[in-house]
């Protein structure tokens, strides 16, 4: 019996074989639960980092803003002198 006559008798024993029926449905439902269980606190610490990291951002934007409107007005930069003081 050479080679290929050996993988199709045992393509065709594989085909004919039944695969255990198996319900995991319960077991992977009661993992996830646990999972959900175990983490706890889940995003809220984050969603801190993200409220602080707003209440620090915000301010800092508004200033920021207001100084970009204030160095860029063409007024002022005509009475101010290449060196820094006024005329």
């Amino acid at each position: 019996m050479n080679e290929e006559q050996k993988l199709r008798r045992l393509a065709r024993i594989a085909r004919r074989e039944e695969p255990p029926r198996v319900d995991v449905a319960g077991r992977v439902m009661a993992r996830l639960h646990r999972r959900e269980a175990d983490e706890g606190l889940g995003v809220r610490p984050l969603a801190w980092v993200a409220v602080a990291g707003a209440a620090v951002a915000i301010p800092l934007a508004i200033a920021a803003a207001y100084m970009w409107q204030h160095l860029t007005d063409p007024l002022l930069l005509a009475f101010v002198e290449p060196g820094g003081g006024l005329l």
